[in-house]
């Protein structure tokens, strides 16, 4: 008598074993780079908004001929924060904003020179920085504690105009 073999369509448990396996290692990968994408972004939109209130400052200082400020909280490089103060045109006080989560700025200080101001004024009626010996221009170091990457805020000149850089010169 003679056996026919029965011949089974299918996968064996070594391939889907195998197809798991490259499916879990593409996922992880995908996962790790949506993840830094969303912390490069949040340090990102945290240099932004720093930047939109030093140009919101020279704007306002213009317009009201009333000086105005933007202050980071921290007044060391070595110790970066969260948070600044906006005092805009005559108002009496300061007001406290923050960063997005985990970004914090810092004045920039270069390795060969001492560090920029903490404060960015600008003076009325023509929104000039650095009147009556004051500093013409600012660097601010925007960091993250989930990122190695930098932005760099600069105020420039006399004018003050404001520029966002990756690179600190």
């Amino acid at each position: 008598m003679r056996r026919t073999r029965r011949t089974l369509n299918g996968f064996t448990v070594v391939e889907l074993l195998v197809v798991v396996a490259v499916i879990g290692i593409i996922s992880a990968s995908l996962i790790a780079l949506s993840v830094r994408s969303y912390r490069d972004a949040q340090l990102r939109d945290g240099a932004v908004q720093l930047m939109t209130e030093l140009r919101q400052a020279r704007a306002a200082a213009q317009r009201s001929n009333q000086s105005s400020t933007v202050t980071l909280t921290s007044t060391s490089s070595t110790v970066p924060k969260g948070t600044y103060t906006v005092q805009v045109g005559g108002a009496a006080t300061a007001t406290t904003r923050s960063l997005p989560a985990n970004v914090q700025a810092a004045p920039y200080k270069p390795a060969s020179t001492s560090q920029y101001p903490n404060s960015a004024v600008y003076t009325a009626p023509y929104a000039e920085m650095g009147g009556a010996g004051a500093v013409t221009g600012v660097i601010w170091e925007v960091s993250s504690t989930q990122s190695s990457r930098r932005w760099y805020i600069k105020t420039v000149g006399v004018t003050g105009k404001v520029m966002l850089s990756a690179q600190a010169n």
